[in-house]
């Protein structure tokens, strides 16, 4: 994917103040949008590249933060979105802030560079856990005054069940370039969260199928709904139809509009345009 700067005619830097900044970030780049006060798209950012370690990610989007006039504005609110697979989602019952380390180390490995955060997932008595490298934290919270931190697990999982019906099994896949979490909601509660790593589209596959047996999921009436990067793979679109019914590739019109152009995968921003709307 091409690099992407789109500024909206209609922004001036003086409206900041009344703005609010997203800005997404993983092994395959980052990118940042920003919305007005009456939640008009009016910034849209997005630099690839490939990056094979968390320190990495940082680095090259620390340069950036401090080398981009846009990012040196300040906005009425600036949300980060790590796309990790490292996270960790708590029910309610078992989450203990005394020994959230301890929650987090059950299946998570946390360095002694690293700081652990959590968000509260009220629709699902919830918590998510992840963790941040202590000096990005430290630096975005100097940089940008107002910040919230959140994985793209957060936003992933608040559309899921802003979507989620009665009576109903559903699946939604968020497929990132070398991870991918599954969420099976059924009759709007939900059931299962997982993530895998994967090399290739025939692994998404194997364990999406056996999730479904373990599961006892109906496989010829479930919702399958899938959103991310790598639904730029033919292939992944052609072997899921053969064992699902009519699965469901989301869309951001409104990027393709603005950017007018028909290939680009709009869906790997889904949650970069939504995180705003999630209440943090």
């Amino acid at each position: 994917m091409q690099s992407i700067y789109f500024v909206d005619s209609n922004f001036t830097y003086e409206s900041s103040k009344k703005s609010i900044l997203s800005i997404r970030y993983a092994t395959d780049g980052f990118s940042f949008c920003v919305h007005d006060e009456t939640e008009k798209l009016v910034v849209f950012v997005h630099e690839p590249y490939a990056a094979d370690s968390r320190e990495a990610v940082v680095a090259r989007l620390k340069n950036y933060v401090v080398n981009d006039a846009i990012l040196n504005l300040r906005f009425k609110k600036v949300y980060i979105m790590p796309c990790f697979k490292e996270k960790l989602l708590v029910p309610g019952a078992f989450f203990d802030k005394a020994n959230i380390a301890t929650l987090y180390t059950v299946n998570q490995e946390v360095s002694p560079d690293d700081t652990i955060l959590y968000h509260h997932i009220e629709g699902i008595e919830a918590y998510l856990v992840e963790t941040v490298i202590s000096s990005f934290h430290d630096f975005v919270r100097e940089h940008f005054p107002v910040v919230q931190i959140v994985n793209g697990a957060y936003p992933f999982i608040l559309g899921a069940m802003s979507k989620a019906l009665r009576d109903t099994e559903q699946i939604f896949l968020d497929i990132q370039d070398n991870y991918f979490d599954l969420l099976f909601i059924r009759d709007s509660g939900i059931q299962l969260f997982n993530t895998f790593s994967y090399k290739a589209m025939t692994d998404i596959v194997y364990f999406l199928l056996n999730c479904i047996k373990e599961c006892g999921i109906n496989q010829e009436k479930a919702h399958l709904s899938i959103c991310g990067p790598a639904l730029k793979d033919n292939k992944l679109k052609e072997l899921l139809s053969l064992y699902l019914p009519n699965p469901y590739f989301a869309k951001e019109p409104l990027l393709n509009g603005i950017l007018h152009d028909k290939e680009f995968n709009s869906s790997h921003f889904t949650h970069l345009l939504n995180l705003h709307r999630c209440g943090l």
